[in-house]
């Protein structure tokens, strides 16, 4: 289990230029062709295109680029939406039995639920060329998800997730008008 109060020092992330990237959509109906699906991405909790654009990615890598006098990011981690209705304890981590043997993946129940019951995150890491850890990138992961600046608690997937989606919910309102 995670421990509240905590303040986790990250230093796989914080000590080299790393961009963190949420990405979420909303997707039209089978039975409304002219309801677009609308995909969005946040970088460093601003929207990286406000536009239609096909180069969302490169627009990012480019913001981060000129942001930071010039300088590449030396890694990337990228959140996509995806989660799991099950219940378990808050601050609960489950990387091992119920997880794929061997792929690199495990459960976090970041967000305290209304009866001390919440639903945990599936999360799966594709690549880390970081070297994290497992309870570092368990720690950095349950720090990102205190990091939503509309709520007051934690969230049960992390921020940067939320603003995508957020993103995405402007952009739809802006589309329909």
């Amino acid at each position: 289990m995670l421990t509240l109060g905590q303040k986790p020092s990250i230093l796989v992330v914080s000590k080299v230029p790393t961009i963190i990237l949420g990405m979420g959509a909303l997707f039209g109906f089978p039975e409304q062709s002219n309801v677009p699906s609308i995909a969005a991405m946040i970088l460093s909790s601003k929207p990286v295109s406000d536009k239609v654009d096909d180069g969302i990615m490169k627009e990012a890598l480019l913001d981060f680029y000129t942001s930071l006098g010039k300088r590449k990011p030396d890694q990337i981690i990228i959140f996509r939406d995806g989660g799991s209705p099950d219940n378990v304890l808050h601050g609960t981590v489950i990387d091992n039995k119920v997880c794929h043997p061997k792929n690199n993946d495990f459960y976090l129940g970041s967000h305290a639920g209304m009866i001390e019951i919440t639903r945990q995150t599936h999360y799966h890491v594709l690549l880390d060329q970081a070297g994290f850890s497992a309870d570092d990138l368990q720690e950095f992961i349950h720090s990102l998800s205190y990091m939503y600046q509309r709520s007051t608690t934690t969230i049960f997937v992390v921020a940067p997730i939320c603003y995508a989606h957020l993103t995405a919910s402007q952009l739809e309102a802006i589309y329909e008008n």
